[in-house]
């Protein structure tokens, strides 16, 4: 799940009258709105768009087309565009802002990046309209000149080309072609300097690093006057290799009646070969869909993975859902398809390895064992998840408040609260916000219908090798808070104005405040404030767990008026529990010093991080567990052997078995080794391997006897690996 929260709070006021309401009621109240409009007149907003009737967050003046003008990140410009298009007096013939982002994010997708560019004019209130309130002429009219690239980022910095365009080109209502820029030129930052860009013709800019640049544009308008605008831009790649072919996915099996679709990106082992061998990817949550082939192959890259494993002659294919905030089993559907139309693709003899990262693992499961419940052949052979959150995810609850609380002044709070709202996020959060807040925590209704049908269709599926990896500690250590602790400290005050934005994480059962949120101004009507308690509440925020920086990147927000201070970087995102789907309450459960933890899940292997880690983190020994258990049931060759904190236990061959398996371990180091059998009670039932061991790949049998020489019984049986400092363990099935 993909999370980015900012909110630039910037209060200015504006005092007509003790009977004038302000921007903070207008906001919140249609009836203070139209008394606001009745007092200035209508026919003296000659612009049509009255600056007043919002709560002004973007600094707005600071964009007034002068050389002066600050450079504007895309956060500013979605908040300008925002609230000029709420002062609006009439309905806006421009799009809202979430549907002008589709409409880019889908241009994007096709072709150059637009750059957005809005040149308006809009009224405000004079500052002595206090003192003199019969004056005839309440307005003066100012001037607003900003643009942005409507992505603000490139993973092709070599070569990035952008667009303008009227599409792209926001004015008055009554715009004609006469207020039309005669000129546009931009510097792009890149060393070139400022080149002609006129409307529809794309210009490329060349970068020689990665980082961000600030871009500058300068439009000449009928008359020779001269605008300017700065934008940012993040060059986060100088290249991206082209995936060799893209196959498009619509499901055949519609859920709640409707159908989902995605691109599946094809990356071959050999570009001249057909595809022969593929391991399937599954992307998470991306909430803004703004993901695709770029993003994903960075992202996915991490320790070189995806090259290495073509390198190995494993063919890449990565899904990237339409909408992947949508219900997770109607994107469910769309792996089923992409399956069904793989196994058309490659060899009879050939199988499927499939990785879901974060939520795609969960489409992953869904699919799977969709598919053998309805006996439709999937033909994986290893399913892997990555950090998903099997038993519930989680954004603190007092966050998520937070952004409820300033989502109707803030574009991009709006954009996050959007967020928190699709179906996805209340299929996954543990803890939900309700409105009005409730008094504990507790999940949205979606998330109970998603794990009942998770159990109508046997959980897992079956027919295959279930493995998963969190980037969680399996030793139960947590965040680097407690429970009831305050993480977000916020608080301005002035003569004008006070602003409280507080959060704190829940607590461990007992009631405590987790929001306290104020918006007090100092005329004249009521204020805006929430406070919220919980009670009865696990402690999700500091668990041990896949982590996000939610706080960081709040404190990272510019806020002119005050700081909002990170007191923690880092919450819990997926708990480990919930990521290995460990049977356990105790979010602290001490996995690795449990003989018979895989008594506990469904899967077949499990791996934990040696400490917390960020979610979707792929450190070099997640790299190498990753391509080992890709390699199994493929080739005959060793996997690599893991680095100093890690070891690789592989399954048993053959499993089920009768009467004897064998089991193959590598170690990163000479040490001493303990290989030992368990039955479902956790009690030893036989000691396999009890001594020093060399760095490398060893083999191990078990003939199915117990210490004493007798014939165990059928049934499962866990094998657990020990070194000093770590442990692995498989399940077993004997079958006599």
């Amino acid at each position: 799940m993909s999370i980015r929260i900012g909110l630039c709070i910037v209060f200015s006021i504006v005092v007509l009258a003790d009977a004038t309401p302000t921007a903070a009621d207008i906001d919140n109240d249609q009836a203070a709105r139209d008394a606001l409009l009745e007092r200035v007149g209508r026919a003296n907003v000659t612009t049509g768009v009255l600056y007043d009737l919002v709560m002004p967050l973007s600094g707005i003046e600071r964009f007034d087309g002068s050389k002066a003008s600050r450079p504007v990140n895309l956060r500013d410009w979605k908040q300008l565009y925002h609230e000029l298009q709420r002062a609006a007096l009439e309905r806006s013939a421009k799009p809202a802002l979430p549907l002008l982002m589709q409409q880019a994010n889908e241009s994007i997708a096709a072709g150059p990046i637009p750059i957005g560019i809005v040149n308006m004019r809009y009224n405000r209130l004079r500052d002595d309209m206090r003192e003199d309130l019969r004056r005839e002429d309440p307005c003066i009219e100012a001037t607003v000149f900003a643009a942005a690239a409507l992505r603000d980022r490139t993973c092709h910095g070599r070569a990035v080309t952008f667009v303008t365009g009227r599409r792209w080109y926001f004015t008055g209502e009554d715009a004609v072609d006469g207020t039309l820029p005669e000129r546009i030129e931009i510097d792009f930052g890149d060393g070139t300097g400022f080149r002609p860009a006129p409307f529809g013709e794309p210009v490329t800019a060349r970068y020689a690093g990665t980082g961000t640049r600030t871009c500058r544009l300068r439009a000449v308008m009928p008359g020779g006057v001269v605008m300017y605008a700065a934008f940012r831009f993040d060059v986060v790649a100088l290249e991206t290799p082209a995936p060799h072919d893209t196959i498009h996915v619509t499901a055949t099996i519609p859920y709640e009646s409707q159908y989902a679709s995605g691109d599946a990106y094809v990356y071959l082992a050999d570009p001249l070969a057909p595809l022969a061998c593929p391991v399937v990817v599954l992307e998470g949550f991306d909430m803004d869909n703004t993901m695709f082939w770029d993003e994903l192959y960075n992202d996915l890259n991490q320790e070189d993975l995806i090259e290495r494993v073509r390198a190995e002659g494993f063919d890449v294919i990565v899904l990237n859902f339409f909408d992947s905030v949508d219900y997770i089993q109607r994107n469910s559907f769309v792996v089923v398809e992409l399956l069904s139309q793989i196994q058309v693709m490659i060899p009879p003899s050939r199988d499927i390895a499939l990785i879901g990262a974060s939520m795609g693992g969960l489409c992953g499961r869904y699919a799977l064992a969709y598919m053998e419940q309805n006996g439709s052949e999937h033909r994986v052979r290893t399913f892997i998840s990555l950090d998903v959150p099997h038993r519930g995810a989680n954004i603190p609850l007092g966050i998520q408040y937070w952004v409820k609380f300033f989502s109707e002044q803030s574009a991009e709070a709006g954009e996050m609260l959007t967020g928190l709202e699709s179906p996805a996020a209340r299929q996954m959060l543990e803890y939900h916000f309700t409105d009005p807040p409730g008094t504990t925590g507790e999940s949205d209704p979606l998330r109970g219908v998603l794990l009942g049908e998770f159990s109508a269709l046997g959980g897992y599926p079956s027919a295959l090798r279930k493995v998963a990896v969190a980037n969680g500690s399996g030793h139960a250590a947590g965040q680097e808070f407690s429970p009831a602790e305050q993480i977000i400290f916020y608080e301005y005050g002035s003569l004008l104005v006070d602003i409280i934005g507080n959060v704190w994480t829940v607590a461990d059962g007992s009631n405590h405040i987790i929001f306290d949120g104020l918006i007090d101004m100092i005329w004249p009507l009521p204020d805006d404030q929430m406070v919220v308690y919980a009670q009865d509440t696990r402690p999700l925020d500091n668990a041990p767990g896949g982590s996000r920086p939610s706080m960081a990147q709040m404190d990272s927000t510019e806020a002119p008026y005050g700081d909002i201070v990170a007191l923690h970087e880092r919450h819990c995102f997926v708990p480990t529990v919930s990521a290995l789907d460990i049977d356990t309450g105790d979010l602290f459960y001490d996995i690795a010093e449990d003989p018979s933890i895989m008594s506990r899940t469904p899967f077949d292997s499990i791996f934990w991080a040696p400490v917390n880690e960020g979610h979707i983190f792929i450190s070099p020994e997640c790299a190498d567990l990753l391509l080992a258990e890709i390699r199994i049931g493929v080739t005959g060759d060793d996997p690599p052997l893991p680095h100093a904190d890690r070891t690789v236990l592989r399954q048993n061959r053959p499993n089920p078995f009768n009467p004897a398996t064998t089991i193959e371990y590598g170690l990163p180091s000479a040490g001493q080794v303990f290989l030992c059998v368990y039955d479902v009670a956790g009690r030893l039932v036989r000691t396999l391997v009890d001594g020093n061991r060399p760095a490398g790949w060893h083999e191990a049998a078990w003939d199915g006897l117990d210490a004493g020489g007798r014939p165990a019984a059928s049934g499962v049986y866990f094998c657990r690996l020990a070194i000093p400092g770590s442990r692995s363990t498989i399940k077993m099935i004997l079958l006599r």
